[in-house]
């Protein structure tokens, strides 16, 4: 069941409220039902692409990662597909669905701002 809880004038509200279960009458499948529904929430949160895509490519060695491989990063992993131009003919890496963590690491390690060595000498990086 889908339901929107909305506070004041409607332009804050969130999908799903808490539900508390009484142990006396805990119920496993509705607790499994909650548990799948709070991770689906976070998981197709608009702001989970760009907290991975940082995450990842300070794991990766880039303390501070532009802007732009952010959103290239973020992109990949929203679409599940991230192109590399190659020299003779481009190579696509991801299934093509919502979350795919190999087009979203392609994404960090192929791009040009990853491979440049000048950006070792920047202290901001």
């Amino acid at each position: 069941m889908k339901s929107k809880v909305s506070f004041g004038s409607g332009r804050l509200s969130f999908r799903n409220p808490v539900h508390f279960m009484e142990l006396d009458s805990f119920n496993e499948r509705d607790a499994q039902y909650e548990i799948d529904a709070a991770l689906e929430h976070y998981f197709y949160h608009h702001n989970t692409a760009p907290f991975l895509a940082i995450r990842i490519a300070q794991r990766f060695g880039m303390a501070n990662p532009s802007p732009r491989l952010v959103d290239i990063a973020a992109t990949a992993f929203r679409t599940g597909i991230y192109v590399a131009e190659g020299s003779q003919k481009d190579t696509v890496f991801g299934s093509g669905e919502y979350g795919s963590m190999e087009a979203l690491v392609a994404a960090i390690v192929l791009d040009r701002e990853s491979q440049n060595f000048l950006l070792d000498k920047d202290p901001s990086q």
